[in-house]
């Protein structure tokens, strides 16, 4: 039996162990790459979970400020409403009633009587009819004053209001506080930002009362909507015209600076 020589099986024994060396070194290799693979998409996972984070407070953060432009809005309403109700007074020749706000907000107080009152007749002929019944201007003139007591800063019953002008309008659409109780209706809409029926109460004094008292606060408002409701260039031509049909009148200059803060 021949003999392997020595130094031949030295030299493959030499050969094996270099090949499992370099199999050691490969493995190792790739292990290292999947170490470091493994360790970025570790980093990626922890970026993400923070951006997720980051998206949860920025959302928090936006709900909080719509929260409290919401609470602006809705203030700034009111603050209106005040105004209008400041300068009913005005129009009527009265003095307009003391700020009973807390911390100096400016709230009027709403007077015992409203300042818009119906002529009180005794000829049963001069009262409008509803189906079969004369109304009583004096029950007339307490229903309207109901309904006007829940537009008080006190009360701020704007719900209440609405369903009580809405019932008056319907009950006296020809008695002489119609028009009123129209306008009120449109402010008691506006104030809890119902654009839309605001809107048709406000066009409605406009058609139906245009000489009345109410018009150029009716159409005011209207261009403050349409501003609202994102309708800037229809705004505009509302608020010009009040400025054009009611030249002098408070209207007309809350026009004037309503439009110019449009165009800053």
């Amino acid at each position: 039996m021949n003999k392997i020589p020595v130094s031949l099986l030295s030299g493959l024994l030499l050969v094996s162990t270099a090949g499992v060396h370099a199999g050691d070194d490969a493995l190792e290799q790739r292990l290292q790459r999947l170490e470091r693979r493994v360790g970025h998409i570790t980093e990626l996972m922890l970026e993400v979970q923070a951006l997720k984070r980051s998206n949860r407070e920025l959302q928090g953060q936006i709900e909080e400020q719509q929260h409290a432009l919401e609470r602006l809005r809705k203030k700034q309403r009111e603050l209106y409403l005040d105004l209008d109700e400041r300068l009913s007074h005005l129009q009527q020749g009265a003095a307009p009633a003391p700020a009973t706000g807390a911390g100096g907000e400016g709230m009027a107080a709403v007077p015992a009587s409203p300042p818009e009152t119906a002529p009180v007749s005794s000829a049963p002929t001069a009262a409008p009819v509803t189906g079969a019944t004369v109304a009583d201007p004096a029950v007339m003139q307490a229903e309207y004053d109901k309904a006007y007591a829940y537009l008080h800063p006190s009360r701020r019953e704007y719900k209440k209001a609405i369903a009580a002008f809405r019932a008056f309008v319907k009950k006296y659409p020809g008695s002489d506080l119609a028009d009123n109780a129209l306008y009120w209706l449109g402010e008691s809409y506006y104030v809890t930002q119902d654009n839309a029926n605001a809107l048709k109460a406000f066009e409605r004094v406009l058609a139906e009362y245009p000489d009345s008292d109410k018009a150029p606060g009716a159409l005011l408002k209207k261009g403050y909507i349409l501003d609202a409701m994102g309708k800037r260039s229809e705004a505009r031509k509302i608020l010009q015209q009040v400025q054009s049909r009611y030249p002098g009148s408070s209207a007309a200059s809350m026009a004037k600076a309503r439009l110019k803060h449009m165009n800053k």
